[in-house]
C-alpha cells in the first residue's frame, strides 16, 4: 500500500508526525507535520514514490505564525497526503519549486496574498495583484481597538 510506502520514506526525516488519516473524514490517507526547513526534504520523498504536487497554500490563523499546507497525491493509487508547516510571521520558507516546478505558481500566490518569502524561489513576485499593491489580502491583521471593540460586543 502506497500510504505504508509513504510513512517508511519519510521516517528517517525525523518529521514531527507521520500518521495514517481517515480518508472518510478528511480526504487523506496520510497526515504529516514537519518544520518549514524540511520541505524540500519532504517534497524530494514524496516526488521519489511517485507523487505531484496537489495544492499548496498557507493560513493565517494566531498572530504569531502562519500553516503551510502542502497537499500530494498519486496518479496509480488513491492515496493522498497533507503536510502541514507552521511558519513564524517573520521567517521564510524554503521554496520546493526546485523538486516540484510548478510549486514556482504556487508559492507566488501564497507570497502575494500572504506575503510569505520563499528562499531559493526563481522569480518571487506578485501572480493576482498589481505590483505596486501595499498589502496582502488573506493576512487576518486588526487594529488593537477593533479587536477590543469586538471583544466588548460579544454577550
Amino acid at each position: 500500500m502506497l500510504s505504508d510506502q509513504l510513512k517508511q520514506a519519510l521516517t528517517p526525516l525525523n518529521l514531527e508526525k507521520v500518521e495514517p488519516g481517515d480518508y472518510s473524514k478528511t480526504g487523506y490517507h496520510l497526515e504529516v507535520a514537519a518544520r518549514p526547513d524540511q520541505m524540500p526534504q519532504v517534497a524530494q520523498a514524496m516526488l521519489d514514490e511517485g507523487c505531484f504536487l496537489e495544492s499548496f497554500t498557507a493560513v493565517d490563523t494566531s498572530r504569531e505564525a502562519f500553516t503551510l499546507v502542502y497537499h500530494f497525491a498519486n496518479f496509480f493509487e488513491l492515496c493522498r497526503t497533507a503536510v502541514h508547516a507552521s511558519l513564524a510571521k517573520d521567517a521564510q520558507a524554503p521554496s520546493i519549486s526546485g523538486v516540484y516546478p510548478a510549486a514556482d505558481w504556487y508559492e507566488r500566490e501564497v507570497y502575494d496574498l500572504f506575503g510569505i518569502r520563499f528562499t531559493g524561489h526563481p522569480d518571487l513576485k506578485r501572480i493576482l495583484l498589481p505590483e505596486d499593491a501595499d498589502f496582502h489580502p488573506l493576512l487576518k491583521e486588526f487594529p488593537p481597538e477593533a479587536e477590543q471593540q469586538e471583544k466588548q460586543e460579544k454577550p
